[in-house]
């Protein structure tokens, strides 16, 4: 006991029990908290594209994503004159239909067993991708292809 009457044993808020503490010598996190990495500059653009937007139609208050209502005002400003305007708007379609939805896509493969022991995930897909064995996506195609409906209008 000291002389104030309370024990060197106290236990309470900061004081854990003398059985629970750390030894001496103890450094039990070296390194300490690691630093937050910064997220990537096109999830931050991401982020406030797909965030919603408050906006007025016909009297009445919408909400929409801030990507959709740039699309919306690209129109609207084609259909006043603006060719500026009428060529982002183009370039956005064509950008889109050439390299389709730019979200989250998640790929799930079945039956993908290794080639020969010690082999990765990685090594097989790299190999197979080096063989060329993956039919090509539509989406991969060349836009400019003419259709036959084309060649028989000519």
């Amino acid at each position: 006991m000291s002389e104030d009457g309370v024990g060197d044993n106290e236990v309470g808020y900061g004081k854990p029990p003398k059985h629970s503490r750390f030894k001496k010598g103890n450094k039990a996190n070296l390194k300490g908290r690691p630093k937050r990495t910064p997220p990537a500059m096109a999830d931050i653009v991401n982020t406030v594209l797909d965030a919603p937007a408050e906006y007025r139609e016909r009297g009445r208050t919408k909400k929409a994503p801030r990507r959709e209502l740039t699309i919306k005002n690209y129109i609207k400003l084609a259909l006043a004159g603006d060719v500026k305007a009428a060529e982002s708007l183009l370039r956005l379609r064509a950008h889109a239909l050439r390299v389709g939805d730019t979200g989250n896509h998640t790929i799930e493969t079945t039956g993908w067993l290794p080639d020969h022991p010690g082999q990765t995930g990685e090594q097989k897909t790299h190999e197979f991708a080096l063989r060329g064995q993956a039919p090509s996506p539509q989406w991969w195609k060349d836009l400019n292809t003419s259709s036959p409906d084309r060649e028989q209008e000519s």
